[in-house]
Formats: C-alpha cells, structure tokens, sequence
C-alpha cells in the first residue's frame, strides 16, 4: 500500500511539474503546410512506383533544410535554390538535388502539376541516384505557397 502511494505520488508531482498537456498537441502533424509536405512527397513516391521505381524515404535532416529554403523562399517572395553543397555535409550525403515552386495550392498539385511537368523537375523525380527526400512549403505574405523538395543520397 505505501509503495502504492509513493507512485501515485510521483506521479502526481510529475503531473504538476509537466503541466497538462495542450489540446492541440498533436496540430503540427495537421498543419496545412505539414499537409503540403506528405502530400507532395505521396505524389512523388506514387510518380516514382508507377514507373516501376522504389519509393523515397523522409529524413529528418533533409526536412530541416526543406523547411528553411521554403521559410526563406516566403520570406522574400521569391524562388531560388539552395546551396545543395551545405545541405550534403550537413546531412552526410554523396549526392543531392533540388525542385522549387511557388503558386500551387496543394501538395499534390505541386507534383503532378509542376514539376511532373518539367522535364528537369521529372528528371530529379525519376532519378534513381536519389533515395531520400523531403518537401516543407510555407505561405508568404502574398498568399502563395512557396514549395522546396529536396533529394539526397549516402
């Protein structure tokens, strides 16, 4: 019985110390730019085994520099790329590349519409060099989405 208390006592002060635990703890995987993402990285990975490709796989560090290309991209209002140099030190890769866009509402839209349509967009789709990837879009004061995908291989 005491040692029952004991636990439901720390238990307790665990409780208090934490606080409660918000109600939306768990909005950032619901987010619409977090919707943008797995939607475009979906698209990409349907393209990819439709044409008999295997799919890639999301790091936690291309997604890092995705999500700060796409910042940075609405930030300014403008598209551009990203030193692919950096981002294959930081996340320790022998080769990577990149797809930006900005104007498409969707994730999926973003893929099938854009850069499915781009013969060098496709190209960075279709590689089989690439096993990594990651998608971040973030919305600038202008209203429009700003999308960056980012490839790697180790």
């Amino acid at each position: 019985m005491r040692r029952l208390l004991v636990l439901l006592t720390c238990l307790a002060a665990t409780l208090l110390v934490s606080g409660p635990v918000p109600a939306d703890a768990g909005s950032a995987r619901r987010s619409p730019e977090s919707a943008y993402g797995r939607q475009a990285v979906k698209a990409t990975n349907e393209a990819r085994t439709g044409e008999g490709l295997r799919a890639l796989r999301v790091t936690r560090c291309l997604q890092r520099y995705a999500r700060a290309q796409a910042r940075l991209m609405a930030q300014r209002e403008e598209m551009f790329h990203q030193d692919l140099g950096r981002v294959m030190s930081g996340c320790g890769l022998s080769t990577a590349g990149e797809n930006v866009a900005f104007g498409y509402s969707t994730g999926r839209s973003v893929v099938v519409d854009g850069w499915l349509n781009s013969e060098g967009h496709r190209a960075n789709i279709m590689s089989t060099s690439f096993r990594l990837v990651a998608v971040a879009a973030r919305r600038g004061h202008d209203g429009r989405w700003y999308a960056a995908q980012v490839f790697g291989a180790r």
